[in-house]
């Protein structure tokens, strides 16, 4: 697990550099279970909403209907962020919360997905200023 002991992750000292932080987990944010040891495979790729951040590295999260008509949902988990991933909008005007870097924590727009090279164009919503940001920096908004 990569924690507050590594030294490879550093501290935002608010400079203004944007060094990422070693924990990315927000309220409201639609992430992806990707523990499969978890209740045998049971929601390993399911979506989930995080419900509250315990502390940085720890999320009690509700599980997401796998499809519309299933009735699945709603089961809730305390996971580490390690057992969850970014979950990526699928198309551009879908609104989401920037996870690291200088822009931690702002809303913002996508503008454009390149496949590619994992990156989406993003316009932020509280100055419309328009970044580039790699998918793992961002997750889609609940």
């Amino acid at each position: 697990k990569k924690h507050k002991s590594d030294n490879k992750y550093k501290e935002d000292d608010g400079d203004g550099d944007d060094k990422k932080k070693d924990y990315w987990l927000y309220r409201d944010i639609v992430v992806r279970i990707i523990n499969k040891k978890l209740s045998n495979g049971q929601y390993y790729k399911r979506k989930a909403i995080v419900d509250k951040v315990i502390d940085k590295y720890e999320a009690r999260v509700e599980v997401l209907e796998s499809s519309r008509k299933a009735k699945d949902g709603g089961d809730i988990l305390r996971l580490d962020q390690d057992d969850l991933e970014t979950v990526i909008p699928k198309e551009a005007g879908e609104k989401i919360r920037i996870l690291s870097g200088k822009h931690r924590g702002k809303k913002a727009k996508v503008l454009r997905l390149t496949k590619e090279d994992y990156r989406a164009e993003l316009r932020l919503t509280d100055d419309d200023r328009v970044i580039t940001l790699d998918y793992e920096d961002f997750s889609m908004l609940a």
